[in-house]
């Protein structure tokens, strides 16, 4: 949309009409860049209705076609930009050309010289209509070019200045004014100011008048157009007024003139006339302006009625809302010192949390060195199993060993009781034999000595034997008890290990349920923490909005 859409939002909402006035001037720049460029065409075909309306009419000159077209242009591209962008820089050139077009105009009339300007890009006969130069524009049109050329570039400049273009523009939309009542009037004094000056066509003056309501309609919210534009009652009368003010008297002044020409009545009676029909008219235009006026005024008492008594029902609901707000602030602070409450025993309980958290840990620790103390304890118990055992078979291994010793005794106690049998029978064989038997008989009698003594000392073994068995089956009994007791013994230490295992995981259970309790009591005085600034919040903006409607 146009940049006073964007600048002006609240006032293009005030009242239904702001956007129809910000639509005149973007529609009126178009339709004199195309009044231009009908008569440009005109130009090139050589169609005298595109040149001057009307045949005998004097055309208007391709300079004041172009003037309209860059004038037109300028505008346009005003509204499409910002004020640094390259429209409006492109806006301020065109701005630039349409017065350097009216001011090199004046110069040649001025001067009485011809620079050339005029034929630049077609040719006019000599003996044109109302012309005093060929191709030359008039010099109320160059006039009004410089004038609205120089309201171009103010309102184009990076720092625009609104009022003066406006005041231009407005001394412009006279001159061009006259030039169309000349035409209305058929007045020639003004539109072509004497019979040296070249003439101001019918459609420069329409085109003159369409490109200063471009102009003036571009910025509605600065400088003379505020108050027009305003959605006040003032702006509403000055919108009703201004086209009535403009159209009606020069068409009333048309109508007594047409029948003081066919001499229908005398000059004093058409003036009368003219002085009757405009009382007759604005009369009736201040009664309707009156009306709508009273109208609005009503609807303004009815609005002012309904926005008391909103105001009071406001009042009342503020004062409701102080009782409310002060019952709210009472219980919000019970529930404050309640919460504060909270936070105080949630932190006691995860302070808590946190020293039964540090003993779980220390206990964890003993727990694992005395599981790794009942750990060695088992080994050495088990290893002290294996050496029992081992000296059990030891001792099992010397009583078969002993066994077998005593046997070997028996033996030999039985071998020296033949012995001394066969001893006896060779002493008695000796004693038969006599004198040859005798040195068998000493030997006979030293075997069965030997024999004797062999069967003492292997009774001495077999008894010696059945000491050591009898030691070596009391220490069997013994080694069997110990092995017994050392097999309790690894039982009791299983046992206990299994024991410090069950401990020590209730003790892992114990420090994670406490590290559980300690994160959830940090989370819940976190919360209460919140809660309580919420609370705390919340008491306060109850005052503030109350204190904000007394303001208000």
């Amino acid at each position: 949309m146009y940049e006073q859409s964007r600048q002006f939002p609240q006032i293009q909402s005030a009242f239904p009409e702001r956007s129809v006035l910000l639509s005149i001037s973007p529609i009126a720049s178009i339709t004199v860049i195309l009044i231009g460029c009908m008569v440009i065409l005109g130009w090139m075909l050589d169609i005298p209705t595109l040149k001057s309306v009307v045949p005998g009419l004097v055309t208007m000159k391709a300079n004041t076609a172009i003037g309209f077209i860059l004038g037109g242009t300028c505008i346009n591209l005003w509204h499409r930009g910002s004020r640094e962008s390259q429209s409006r820089r492109v806006a301020l050139i065109c701005a630039l050309l349409v017065l350097a077009l009216g001011l090199l105009t004046l110069i040649q009339y001025g001067f009485g010289i011809n620079l050339g300007i005029d034929q630049l890009f077609f040719r006019e006969g000599v003996n044109a209509v109302a012309t005093a130069n060929p191709g030359r524009m008039a010099p109320n049109t160059a006039f009004n070019f410089l004038l609205l050329g120089s309201s171009l570039v103010l309102i184009c400049i990076p720092r625009p200045n609104f009022l003066a273009a406006q005041c231009l523009t407005i001394l412009g939309f006279l001159i061009a004014f006259f030039g169309f009542l000349g035409y209305l009037y058929s007045n020639a004094f003004f539109y072509r100011l004497d019979k040296a000056f070249t003439a101001m066509a019918l459609h420069t003056a329409v085109g003159f008048i369409v490109l200063c309501f471009a102009i003036l309609f571009a910025c509605l919210d600065v400088g003379i157009m505020a108050a027009i534009a305003s959605p006040s009652a003032g702006g509403l009368m000055a919108r009703r007024l201004y086209p009535a003010a403009i159209v009606i008297p020069p068409m009333l002044c048309w109508i007594i003139l047409i029948g003081w020409r066919g001499k229908l009545y005398t000059e004093e009676m058409g003036i009368s006339l003219l002085g009757i029909l405009n009382v007759m008219v604005f009369s009736g235009l201040i009664w309707w302006n009156a009306w709508t006026l009273g109208r609005i005024d009503r609807q303004r008492l009815q609005a002012e009625s309904s926005l008391k008594e909103a105001f009071e029902s406001l009042e009342y609901r503020a004062r409701m809302q102080k009782t409310l707000s002060t019952e709210l602030a009472t219980a919000f602070s019970q529930i404050r010192t309640t919460m504060n409450e909270l936070e105080a025993s949630a932190t006691a309980t995860a302070d808590q949390a946190k020293a039964a958290d540090a003993q779980a840990h220390r206990s964890r620790s003993l727990s694992s060195g005395g599981k790794a103390a009942v750990d060695r304890t088992q080994s050495g118990m088990h290893t002290l199993e294996e050496k029992v055992g081992e000296i059990a078979s030891e001792i099992t291994q010397t009583q078969q060993q002993a066994a077998q010793i005593g046997e070997i005794s028996r033996l030999v106690s039985h071998l020296a009781t033949q012995t001394n049998i066969l001893a006896l029978n060779a002493a008695i064989e000796a004693s038969r034999a006599g004198e040859q038997g005798k040195g068998f008989g000493v030997v006979a009698s030293e075997i069965r000595s030997l024999a004797d003594q062999s069967k003492v000392l292997a009774q001495k073994i077999t008894n010696l034997i059945s000491d050591i068995q009898t030691a070596v089956a009391s220490t069997v009994t013994v080694t069997e008890e110990g092995i017994e007791t050392v097999q309790t013994g690894v039982a009791i230490v299983q046992e206990m290990a299994e024991a410090f295992d069950g401990v020590a995981q209730a003790i892992d259970n114990i420090f994670i349920n406490n590290q559980n309790i300690a994160l959830t009591a940090q989370q819940q005085a976190a919360a209460i923490a919140q809660v309580v600034n919420v609370m705390n919040a919340i008491d306060l903006n109850p005052h503030e909005t109350l204190s904000k409607h007394r303001h208000s």
